[in-house]
């Protein structure tokens, strides 16, 4: 299959749209509101990505929920420097603060809804916080499956790069380290499907390929795996048989753990599920936001 670039970054569905900033760690979060009645579908983006790549998901969604789709600090429209840096606690504490802000905008039931990187989050938010449904499409379970996934060789080389970024944060400083590149490439994706990565990111929106290193220091300690079956509400898990970059296995071994959970497989790799497999994927998650928030 061949992909076009998208040309434009266009929202299609304006009805009900808001553009807002909520605060997190005394920083301005950037987010788009679809407005609704009662039910809130709170999503972010993957490693490395910006809201704007999730717009198609949201705007389907937001024709039963509403929608609140943020950027995470440092990405997109949000406050913070280095750009782009990618912090497990500090996104977590964005996801935290992010469901606060959607209940204070009357919301009374809250779906989680993440994706890659985001995938993952939801997992650990939802072990801890109480919300009534989560969708974990192509998740990040496991650093240590992303890892073996990644190669030993590329690993070390993140590793290396990782270090020297924290030593230079200290004389405020960044070593930045290419989101993906072709198989084979130094970068942290850098699997066949890799290139695909290109593709979700639209024209228009402040975005670079490349993130700070010193996220090559933590990623492989990230386990969501070991707080699913904390999670009390229904989860869908949305997983890619030929994903090369979030490892299907792990993802199945996540889902067989977690007490209220589907699994809904495709026939695709990581980034299908934004492209040629978005249709099939967008409807059976909506289908199963309905039930849940039912």
């Amino acid at each position: 299959m061949v992909y076009t670039a998208p040309t434009k970054f266009k929202i299609k569905n304006t009805t009900n749209l808001m553009n807002l900033f909520f605060e997190s760690g005394g920083l301005k979060v950037a987010a788009l509101h679809y407005e609704g009645r009662e039910k809130c579908v709170v999503m972010a983006h993957g490693f490395g990505a910006v809201k704007e790549s999730l717009i198609p998901y949201a705007e389907r969604f937001s024709e039963d929920f509403g929608v609140l789709l943020f950027d995470y600090r440092f990405f997109g429209e949000s406050e913070g420097w280095p750009r782009q840096l990618i912090d497990i606690n500090t996104q977590l504490e964005d996801w935290r603060n992010a469901i606060e802000f959607a209940r204070s905008l009357g919301y009374e039931k809250i779906a989680l809804w993440g994706t890659s990187f985001s995938g993952g989050h939801v997992l650990t938010i939802a072990s801890e916080v109480d919300v009534d449904a989560v969708v974990s499409q192509v998740p990040f379970v496991d650093g240590l499956a992303v890892a073996r996934a990644a190669g030993v060789k590329n690993v070390l080389r993140l590793t290396f790069s990782g270090m020297v970024d924290k030593l230079l944060s200290f004389i405020g400083r960044v070593n930045y380290v290419p989101i993906f590149a072709p198989e084979g490439g130094f970068a942290f994706m850098s699997s066949r499907e890799a290139e695909k990565y290109r593709y979700i990111i639209p024209e228009g929106v402040e975005w670079f390929n490349a993130v700070p290193a010193r996220i090559a220091l933590s990623i492989v300690r990230y386990r969501p795996v070991e707080r699913v079956e904390r999670i009390r509400c229904p989860v869908l898990y949305v997983v890619a048989e030929r994903d090369g970059i979030t490892p299907a296995e792990a993802a199945l071994k996540a889902a067989e753990m977690t007490k209220n959970s589907e699994v809904l497989r495709v026939n695709g790799d990581h980034f299908d599920v934004y492209l040629s497999l978005f249709e099939f994927c967008v409807e059976r998650e909506r289908e199963f936001l309905l039930r849940s928030l039912d």
